[in-house]
């Protein structure tokens, strides 16, 4: 944070617990401090930019926007501020203003990656044809800035442009690779039914970080969706080791081991899901069909009942279930098998 020089031992000292407090997210102490300042000197374009800082970081988005616009009133163009204002009318949904500081800023400093790139982003939200030539000049101008590609590929995704999206995080995962990006990769190949390259993905992450629990699972699901229930099974159980609490990771485990046909080895996991998650109704009526199959329709029958006890809506999936399993029962009446479950 740049300011003035106010010949101030004291100022000076306190600017700087100001900036230390914000650096370490204490923003209620941070803004005390710079209202303080501010009442000894409101001419001060720094304590304004402060001001706006703080505000931002707080979710007050309208507030920075008028406390950058103070500080742009006493320093007209300055860069690091209009950046500041941009995102703070960003944050206030206001994205033509928003817009408008970061072409500001883009005017005043085309060498700062990050106004180009939050220009390029304003006209993704806003829509704009003119989007397309801002990226462009990214690609041509910043094409290894990981952040920038990484802002970009999140304003792609939440346009549901997922083909855009992943080429800039994939453009951003070249240029700094990283666990979050290889799995972000990860997740747009899988919803665009690349699932190899999912796969391929997700190692990468493992490869970056061997204990990530997520990067396991989804190697698991991506496995056991393209058919390969060995390989998912050995993931999996590698996820069940990293969080031998996830209900998520126990549930996986169970669908895989059902898929297999190792009735016992899915029972386990069902009860293990239950047991970190009682409210997993999913794994009750699973569990349910597995015992069911394994020939113990008693004790399927209990597991039905404890999965409707936690969801109702689970009762059609059971009825189903019932019928359909070499062992089981066909009810004529469904209102005297609900009955049946309750007791």
């Amino acid at each position: 944070m740049e300011h003035q020089d106010k010949g101030s031992k004291a100022f000076d000292e306190t600017l700087e617990d100001a900036l230390a407090l914000l650096r370490k997210g204490e923003l209620a102490s941070a803004s005390e401090l710079g209202e303080r300042l501010l009442k000894g000197d409101e001419k001060n374009p720094s304590l304004h930019q402060l001001a706006a800082t703080i505000a931002l970081a707080q979710g007050e988005g309208e507030t920075a926007v008028k406390a950058a616009a103070r500080s742009l009133a006493l320093r007209p163009d300055h860069t690091p501020t209009l950046l500041l204002g941009g995102h703070a009318a960003r944050s206030a949904r206001r994205l033509p203003d928003a817009l408008a500081y970061f072409q500001r800023a883009l005017a005043r400093s085309p060498e700062r990656p990050e106004a180009s790139f939050m220009t390029c982003i304003v006209l993704l939200e806003l829509g704009s044809k003119e989007a397309q030539g801002m990226l462009a000049h990214c690609l041509e101008a910043f094409p290894n800035d990981s952040a920038g590609w990484r802002a970009i590929g999140d304003a792609l995704d939440k346009r549901g442009q997922t083909e855009a999206a992943l080429a800039a995080f994939s453009r951003a995962n070249r240029a700094a690779p990283s666990v979050e990006l290889s799995m972000r990769r990860g997740a747009l190949l899988n919803a665009l039914g690349r699932v190899a390259e999912a796969i391929e993905a997700f190692r990468e992450a493992q490869a970056l970080q061997a204990d990530n629990f997520d990067a396991a699972m989804q190697l698991a699901l991506a496995y056991r969706r393209l058919g390969d229930f060995e390989t998912a099974r050995q993931t999996v159980e590698r996820a069940v080791t990293l969080d031998p609490g996830s209900a998520k990771a126990w549930f996986a485990l169970g669908l895989v081991a059902e898929k297999q046909r190792d009735w016992p080895a899915s029972i386990a996991a069902y009860r293990r899901a239950l047991a970190a998650q009682p409210d997993l109704a999913e794994a009750a009526v699973n569990l349910g069909i597995v015992l069911q199959e394994s020939g113990d329709l008693t004790a399927a029958r209990q597991a039905y009942c404890n999965a409707l006890n936690i969801r109702p809506d689970t009762f059609g999936r059971i009825a189903q279930a019932l019928s359909a399993a070499p062992t089981g029962e066909l009810w004529l009446d469904l209102q005297s098998l609900r009955r049946s479950l309750a007791a």
